[in-house]
């Protein structure tokens, strides 16, 4: 039997933590919140960062001397084949499909808020409505969260998706448990 996914979890990499920074890429999982279910070919874009600044977006110098830190596997972000932003949106728009989904992230202040300043950016609408926003911190504040394993963070947009997808999954079926 086919799941309806109608929740969908999204990473950014990002050159600063601004609304405005550069979006190096984006990554999205749907996932259904009550089972195991996730869509595990999920959407990845990386956006060229010439194409980021065309729109006004700019890099912190701490976040891009961060980077020099990490893994070799997570610099790969700088030299994978680059789209330009606006592709990278319309191509995530037409991933998401229609506006009736929740979307997530790791913290209300940085994925989501980054994605909807980059389409208005853009003069477009970002493709879920502002009240199915929801976020990964809240559920990890849970009281039963910390039955749950806290998931990888290897600085791959879509990796991440799928571990914070897994994760609220985790911390949803706790939750049911608890209150069963």
């Amino acid at each position: 039997r086919k799941v309806y996914m109608k929740h969908v979890m999204i990473d950014l990499e990002t050159l600063g933590t601004t609304a405005d920074a550069v979006i190096m890429s984006i990554g999205a999982v749907k996932f259904d919140l009550e089972s195991s279910d996730i869509d595990d070919a999920g959407f990845y874009a990386s956006i060229s960062i010439e194409s980021n600044q065309s729109y006004g977006r700019v890099i912190d110098e701490g976040t891009l001397l961060w980077w020099l830190n990490q893994s070799a596997e997570a610099r790969q972000v700088f030299t994978e084949p680059k789209q330009s932003l606006d592709a990278g949106l319309a191509a995530l728009s037409d991933w998401f499909g229609h506006n009736k989904r929740y979307v997530w992230s790791n913290g209300a202040s940085f994925d989501i808020p980054m994605l909807e300043h980059a389409y208005r950016k853009l003069g477009w609408e970002a493709p879920w409505e502002f009240w199915n926003a929801r976020c990964v911190r809240t559920y990890k504040s849970l009281p039963c969260a910390d039955r749950v394993s806290k998931p990888a963070n290897d600085h791959n947009a879509l990796r991440d998706a799928v571990n914070q997808a897994r994760y609220v999954q985790a911390i949803h079926a706790q939750l049911k448990k608890v209150t069963a």
